[in-house]
């Protein structure tokens, strides 16, 4: 039999044993997701972790090395540059296929920016909020798409339907492949 139909090599590590990542959702993603929370450089002064733009790029390298390929960030985690730094190293290493990015929106990614007066539209569920965050999620990670958008928190003000259509208008743009909530408690 040839090399082409034989059996899959060994992984690196237990990292390499890829899962479907739901019954409804048939990528394959790492068992392990790494949180982006600490990569990038921005919160040190508030007491949270951080690492600059070499450390991080270290940290991944060994995570995808070892097998890895579900990383996790968010709009506002270090005031955008861990998507900044996520979005350079896998554009430097043409990897942007072999891996799974998810990120969040509903928090304010410009929270920090003192250039921007009006921020009201930048937080929240809003279709307005959704379509800023998510551009601007695309551009600091140098892609044309988000595996899973999270939608992070709910704001108590926007209209279940509205989000759901814009959630779903992502989907069709080819913007977003898979949605998914965290901390969604609706009253």
């Amino acid at each position: 039999m040839s090399a082409l139909y034989g059996p899959a090599p060994e992984p690196p590590t237990r990292l390499g044993y890829y899962r479907k990542l739901a019954p409804r959702a048939a990528i394959h993603v790492s068992p392990f997701c790494l949180g982006g929370m600490s990569i990038g450089d921005k919160w040190s002064e508030h007491g949270m972790g951080s690492m600059d733009k070499t450390s991080s790029f270290r940290l991944l390298d060994a995570f995808f090395d070892a097998g890895g390929n579900f990383i996790d960030t968010a709009n506002l985690y270090q005031d955008g540059s861990s998507e900044e730094f996520i979005g350079e190293w896998q554009e430097q290493r043409g990897i942007r296929d072999q891996l799974i990015i998810a990120t969040k929106y509903t928090n304010n990614p410009r929270r920090g920016d003192p250039t921007l007066a009006q921020k009201v539209n930048w937080v929240g569920n809003n279709v307005k909020s959704m379509k800023l965050s998510v551009e601007l999620s695309l551009k600091r990670l140098r892609t044309d798409y988000i595996d899973i958008l999270y939608v992070h928190f709910w704001d108590q003000e926007t209209d279940v339907e509205e989000m759901m259509d814009g959630l779903h208008t992502l989907v069709l743009s080819g913007k977003v492949l898979y949605l998914v909530r965290t901390s969604l408690f609706i009253s």
